[in-house]
This record gives structure tokens, sequence and C-alpha cells, in this order.
């Protein structure tokens, strides 16, 4: 028969076999990068935009620091909750990232059903950069917003309002607009910016609320900026007023991307992640590459990136039930 003193022995062995087990399982699931294992930058929208680039910017660095290799994959879809969903549900090793914007705040507050939970089911890892809106027009002889106001009322079949898209940012911006100055222009959906520009650059719309990749045709004189998003003007266009500054106190919020990770990831990897990519937004040359195509330099922490979401997603739910717009 085995002794009590026997049986005890056995329970220690095993006990202590299953803490080195479990702290190996620790090790392994906080191990980042695995050797081999690719790391993938989800874009939840096209190819070619500025958040693609941003990512492009962050692969190029971090493929050293990390020593795997940096894929930036595009799953464009429902206005990003495709890719969003995608990196929901991926396996929280550290290996798959999201580059997270508006739809993450957005969704709810125009009726949608996101296949995720913004708060819960992501981890924020830093804030990268603000996204400034802005109104332009190709008719270079509206001079400013009030200018463009009153010519509107004066002739408003000849006057509309475009956007890169319903149920988007530009579209309710539009309708605040429309509403503060009891007008009812039309308001046109594009897929997308470029589309956008192009149609404002031929005139085949008259306004239009667009991101900054329209930099270039401002500065080419091709595009007039009427009014700028945020609290302060923007370093990319000094001399363009905020919507603020010209009386539309409730037009503030532009963009801003976020690099977030799906939930269960272990602290340590959340860790290691984030100094890494902060350090690589705090570099010069990065800061230049980013204003270069329109973006504002914003590297924040994780906690930033915390308080940012929770007044987006209380900005847009109060700022989109008084515009009525719902998503199709």
């Amino acid at each position: 028969m085995t002794s009590a003193s026997s049986i005890m022995k056995l329970v220690a062995r095993a006990a202590t076999a299953s803490l080195f087990a479990a702290s190996a399982l620790t090790a392994l699931a906080a191990e980042f990068p695995i050797p081999g294992k690719p790391i993938t930058l989800v874009l939840p929208s096209s190819p070619g935009s500025a958040g693609d680039q941003v990512l492009r910017m962050l692969a190029d660095k971090l493929k050293d620091d990390w020593k795997v290799p940096i894929i930036v994959d595009s799953k464009a879809g429902a206005g990003g909750l495709i890719g969003s969903q995608y990196v929901a549900r991926a396996a929280p090793d550290g290996h798959t990232m999201l580059l997270g914007f508006s739809v993450l705040v957005q969704a709810s507050a125009f009726g949608q059903k996101p296949p995720f939970d913004t708060v819960t089911d992501f981890i924020p890892v830093a804030r990268l950069n603000d996204v400034p809106l802005v109104l332009l027009t190709g008719d270079m002889s509206i001079s400013s917003l009030a200018d463009f106001v009153a010519k509107a009322k004066a002739s408003p079949g000849d006057y509309n309002f475009g956007s890169y898209g319903s149920a988007t940012t530009g579209h309710v911006y539009s309708q605040l607009i429309n509403m503060k100055q009891g007008m009812n222009l039309v308001h046109v959906p594009f897929r997308g910016t470029p589309p956008l520009i192009t149609a404002l650059i031929g005139g085949h719309v008259k306004s239009g609320v667009s991101n900054l990749d329209s930099l270039p045709q401002i500065k080419a004189g091709k595009l007039k900026a009427l009014a700028i998003t945020g609290t302060k003007r923007s370093a990319l266009l000094p001399d363009v007023p905020t919507f603020s500054e010209q009386g539309y106190s409730d037009i503030t919020s532009g963009g801003r991307y976020w690099l977030m990770l799906p939930a269960g990831v272990a602290p340590e990897t959340v860790e290691k992640i984030r100094e890494s990519v902060l350090r690589v937004l705090k570099t010069p040359d990065i800061q230049q590459k980013m204003l270069a195509i329109g973006l504002e330099p914003a590297p924040g922490e994780r906690e930033d990136v915390a308080g940012d979401m929770k007044r987006e997603i209380e900005y847009w739910k109060k700022t989109v039930q008084a515009t009525g717009i719902k998503a199709e």
C-alpha cells in the first residue's frame, strides 16, 4: 500500500510539473514576435489611401525591430466593418493588428450593428495621427464658407454637397451646415475620396467634405479649402479657418488613426508593440512623411486612445442623432 508520505510526494511533484507547464505556456503566449510567423497589419479600407501609406511606413520601420515579415493586408467592405471584424476574431498572439478609424466609433450611431464590440473586442495600442477634414470647392470665385452659403441660398439649384460616401463624417457635416443655414442642398455620395476630388475639380459637384488626400490639389490651386476641422488651425493649411471660427462649433472632430489588437493579447506583448510603434512614430522621418500626405502626427499612449474613443462615441451618437442620418 502506498504510504501517505508517498502520496504527498506525488501530489507535490504533480503540482510542481503543473506550475512549470503553466509557466511555459505563459512564456509561449507572451512570446512576440513568434519566429517565422508574419505580422499582418489590416487596412479595413481600399489600398492607396493615407491609412494604407501609414501602415506601410510602420511596416518598413518595424520589420527591423521584429525580424519577421510584415504584411499590409487590405480587407475593405461595409465601411470598414469587414476588416475590423477580421481582427476582432484573429488569434490573440500579437501578429494581427488593425488600423482603427471612424467606423469603430460611428457604426452604432448610424444604426448599424457591428459584429464586434468596440470597447471589449479590441485592445488599443497607440494613437498614430489626426486626420483633418476640409470643406472644398472647385469654384475659385467662392471666397469663404459664408460666401458659399450666401450664393447657395441665392441659387440653391446650382449648389450641392459631395462626400466620400453615405453615412460618413462628410455626409453628417454637410447636413449640419444645411440645418444651421436652413438650406436643403442635395447630398451627392461618392465611393471614396478619389472620385469626389475628381468630381470637384471637374465641376460635377459644387462642394465636398474630404480628408487631406486633397492636399496636392489644394496646393496646386485646383481646389479651394473653405473650412477645416479641429479646435485650432492646422499646420498643414494655416490660412484656412476652422469650422468653429466660422460659427460651426459642432463641427470639430476630424478623424484619427489608431493601432488596435484583438482582445486577449498578453500584456507583455501589448507593451512590446506599444514601445516599438511609439518610438517609430516619434522619429522626424516618419512625421515628415505623414505631413506630406495630409496627416498630422499625434502619437499617443493607450490611455489616449481609450479617451479618444470614449469622447468620439459620445460625440457621434449625439451628432448623428441630430441629423437623422442612417446607414443604408
